[in-house]
């Protein structure tokens, strides 16, 4: 357990003194962006950020952080400060810059994507919000502090993922342009032209045509590559940006961000994308590609592949290169199996065949060894692996690994990392040995004056005899002569996990600082289990993992005699929300319900959703055949309506498109017109995730009332009853 000695003693035990953890704590606490290392390995540049309920306002900040023996946490260099008006419809006034009217000051920038053009001189992202033209700007550490931003580079168009070479002194970065467009010029032409049409009518002929929380534009995300000039002479780039992929057989739907890589020579790109056809809703097929740098060519070394590639990573000679592909090319939650291909003979092997687990991110170690991150029994693990053997040897078996990379010049990697009882923060990590050492310390506020609940391992059996693992929380000041209402918290995917991780989503603290024991169970479906129990939901998405959920909840109650049986509350979103509604017809046991973006209907989903693969999969084929309608039918919560009972908070936001709105709206429907107290809480602007800060206090004010109002001791059941404050407001 030597990580979890590397989190802070504050999160793990209760002071005398220590207060509850609340949401406001949540909402205003820093939050880590994407950490990039200096080439000589001394130190990390990221963005952090932060929100201020009182004053309304959401403040970036890109920071340097020293990386060497002798660590000082508590001082990074500031290097851009940054804040803006976080309300919906600020006033005009709020909208004025503040501090400067400098183009390249400091505090006119908000800085993202931090990236390094050599160890003293570091590049970052500014997106202008009116032109949205973005500028790469650059800062020099004279010694004493950081110089005043220059811009280094302006793209017409906004740009993200950006990254640098420094052999081949090239910038590289995805933009979105029109197909046929040769200059990101020509794009910014056309975003102009199609503002100012008469009309707003967009037409499709083919799926996709919405993804996530955005309906698809012609314009499609592409990789350009510009080369710099030195920087003792102009800055402006020897040449246009050129885009190094149009040319090739893939539309430029990357599936990831960042998910390219530029090789060590600096002359190659990989990364991965899908291939333009009809079949683009219903099948998750993508490929690893390799294209020139100057655009002259691109193709892909899987071409046999099947299901879906990703995290595509060059050895450190560029002669390898290590991914992982899915076997299945209908099924986004397949096991991720580790290749290597050959650059110079295009062969390739693959590594660890029979490990049961499936890796999400890989490094390279040395020339023999991989890194992997994986999931495996509520913990996101690092382990190395031998290529030649397949052996896999754990290196962080704690709590949950997030981002990693190599620190160069060492045998380190720069990890986040986090637990269920302590916020994100940048780690060091040893290959060799796994030892830890803190780099960051973003969060001091929540020190030992607030209380955050260890998590404490739970197993149960549940259907078929099957081992269902999960966390359980206690409240502050737990007494166990005394009794607690339950938080029944059901995660979605449902191929997902509940992880000894930080999450300012579905943070189990928040409801046991409520008052609440805190349960979230792996059932039938969730990944770290091995293959075969994720695929066990299949066709059984109320089957299996509820019986498993209600044998497990009668175990928990006959173990844990401190949890009141008569206030039980059940929550969950996406699937977690389709088992809610499962609930309703199935079980009196709850007091009250909470569902997050869930399902009411199979066959209203499957004609609605964006990702036609993942019912297709789940419910095996499609509702317009004949006998996988029965499927459909079978597990559709709609069917059984008419059972619904228990109290039922509904939240839904208008831009999920993978459970659109009008599933929330059927559920409250069928609840209010029955005469089931219920509440319909809707965000215009959220999408399947609540995102903004303010948003989110007011998802917590909502769901904390409502389990509040009906799990009270003295007004169980009544709607008047005292409910959850925040902000010292009480709820109406």
């Amino acid at each position: 357990m030597k990580a979890l000695c590397t989190l802070p003693a504050a999160a793990l035990v209760l002071g005398a003194l220590a207060r509850p953890f609340t949401p406001e704590d949540l909402v205003e606490s820093t939050r880590l962006g994407h950490p990039v290392i200096s080439p000589d390995g001394t130190s990390v540049a990221f963005v952090q950020t932060r929100y201020s309920i009182e004053e309304k306002r959401q403040f970036s900040q890109l920071v340097v952080q020293a990386l060497g023996d002798h660590l000082q946490i508590d001082s990074p260099a500031m290097v851009v400060d940054f804040f803006k008006d976080a309300r919906p419809n600020p006033p005009s006034s709020a909208s004025a810059t503040p501090e400067s009217e400098d183009a390249a000051s400091k505090h006119r920038l908000e800085p993202s994507q931090p990236v390094w053009l050599s160890s003293e001189e570091l590049g970052f992202v500014a997106t202008d919000a009116k032109t949205h033209q973005s500028t790469v700007y650059s800062v020099h550490n004279t010694g004493k502090h950081w110089s005043k931003p220059r811009a280094v580079f302006t793209a017409p168009v906004p740009i993200s993922s950006v990254q640098y070479n420094a052999v081949s002194n090239t910038l590289v970065f995805i933009a979105s342009v029109y197909n046929g467009t040769t200059t990101l010029d020509e794009t910014a032409e056309l975003d102009v032209a199609d503002q100012e049409r008469d009309d707003t009518a967009q037409v499709f002929d083919e799926l996709w045509v919405r993804h996530w929380d955005s309906f698809v534009m012609p314009k499609l995300p592409q990789i350009h590559a510009v080369q710099l000039r030195s920087h003792s002479s102009n800055t402006k780039p020897k040449h246009k940006p050129k885009n190094i992929i149009k040319d090739s057989d893939v539309d430029g739907r990357l599936e990831a961000a960042d998910s390219f890589v530029i090789s060590p020579n600096g002359q190659h790109v990989v990364f991965v994308a899908k291939r333009p056809g009809r079949d683009y809703a219903w099948r998750t097929t993508s490929y690893v590609y390799v294209a020139d740098i100057d655009g002259s060519s691109a193709s892909p070394i899987n071409d046999n592949g099947r299901g879906a590639s990703s995290s595509p990573v060059f050895s450190s000679d560029g002669s390898r290169i290590a991914y992982v592909q899915m076997a299945s090319p209908t099924y986004e939650a397949d096991r991720n199996q580790i290749h290597i291909y050959s650059v110079g003979d295009k062969t390739t092997i693959d590594v660890a065949v029979n490990w049961d687990r499936s890796p999400s991110d890989l490094l390279w170690a040395d020339d023999n060894t991989l890194l992997a991150a994986y999931n495996e029994y509520g913990r996101n693990k690092l382990a190395k692996i031998d290529i030649a053997s397949g052996t896999v040897t754990p290196v962080v078996e704690e709590h949950s690994v997030g981002s990693m990379q190599h620190v160069p010049h060492s045998n380190e990697l720069l990890i986040s990392y986090s637990a269920l009882d302590s916020p994100t923060d940048l780690y060091k990590v040893s290959i060799d040995n796994g030892n830890i050492k803190r780099v960051t310390q973003l969060n001091p506020q929540l020190g030992s004056s607030v209380f955050l609940s260890a998590p404490e391992d739970v197993v149960f059996e549940g259907a078929e005899g099957s081992s269902i693992h999960g966390f359980l929380l206690r409240p502050p000041n737990f007494d166990a002569s005394q009794t607690y209402p339950l938080a029944y918290v059901i995660h979605g995917g449902p191929q997902g996990s509940f992880t000894d991780a930080w999450s300012t989503r579905w943070n189990l603290n928040i409801f046991a600082a409520a008052g609440f024991v805190t349960v979230a169970l792996d059932f039938e479906g969730s990944t770290g289990y091995g293959q075969n129990f994720t695929d066990a939901i299949r066709n059984q998405w109320g089957g299996k993992p509820f019986e498993s959920l209600m044998k497990s909840l009668d175990q928990l109650l006959d173990s844990h005699p401190y949890i009141d049986r008569n206030r039980l509350t059940a929550l969950g979103a996406s699937y977690g929300g389709y088992q809610i509604n499962w609930i309703n017809a199935h079980s009196t046991a709850f007091k009250a319900l909470v569902n997050h973006d869930g399902m009411f209907s199979t066959v209203s989903t499957y004609y609605s959703t964006d990702e036609l693969y993942f019912p297709e999969t789940e419910f095996e084929g499609v509702p317009f055949d004949e006998q996988a309608r029965q499927n459909y039918e079978k597990w559709s919560p709609e069917r059984n309506v008419h059972k619904w009972k228990t109290p039922t908070l509904v939240i839904h936001s208008e831009k999920d498109y993978r459970l659109v709105v009008s599933e929330g709206l059927s559920t409250f429907t069928a609840l209010r017109r029955q005469g089931v107290p219920a509440r319909f809480v809707y965000f215009p602007d959220e999408n399947h995730w609540v995102l903004k800060p303010a948003n989110s206090l007011r998802w917590h004010r909502e769901v904390l009332g409502w389990i509040t109002q009906w799990t009270r001791k003295d007004t169980i059941g009544e709607s008047q009853s005292q409910k959850f404050v925040v902000q010292g407001e009480h709820l109406n």
